[in-house]
């Protein structure tokens, strides 16, 4: 079994996974501590609080200089998605619902990439195209 450790860096208040996403594989654990050893708190989707032991509930708080460990229970495709803030007001107002096999881990309470205009690949020399 594969076990994940992500870690928060801490960029005032607002945490940045040190990866993206991690595949959602029953069996393999995945756990989260900060960069600073401060506390933080992890926002779970619903898809995801439910695929993972512990039950993590709404907010789930790491406590400053540890680590939170979870345990995935399913490989099935849900809409799994992890949102991270330093207190537990920061959580997200909603997460994505796309299925996927992987617990996408975003930056802070704002999603990554959210910013980003959508790529066009038309042809600029073909108005409308």
């Amino acid at each position: 079994m594969a076990s994940t450790e992500v870690t928060l860096v801490n960029k005032g208040g607002k945490y940045s996974p040190s990866a993206a996403s991690v595949a959602v594989v029953k069996g393999d654990t995945v756990s989260f501590s900060t960069s600073d050893g401060s506390s933080a708190f992890v926002f779970f989707s619903p898809g995801a609080a439910a695929v993972l032991s512990p039950a993590p509930g709404k907010a789930f708080s790491i406590a400053a200089g540890k680590k939170a460990a979870f345990t995935f229970t399913s490989s099935n495709p849900g809409a799994y998605s992890a949102a991270f803030g330093a207190d537990a007001d920061s959580a997200p107002t909603s997460f994505a619902n796309e299925n996927s096999s992987v617990l996408v881990l975003e930056g802070g309470a704002v999603r990554l990439g959210a910013a980003a205009p959508p790529v066009s690949f038309g042809n600029p020399m073909k108005p409308g195209s």
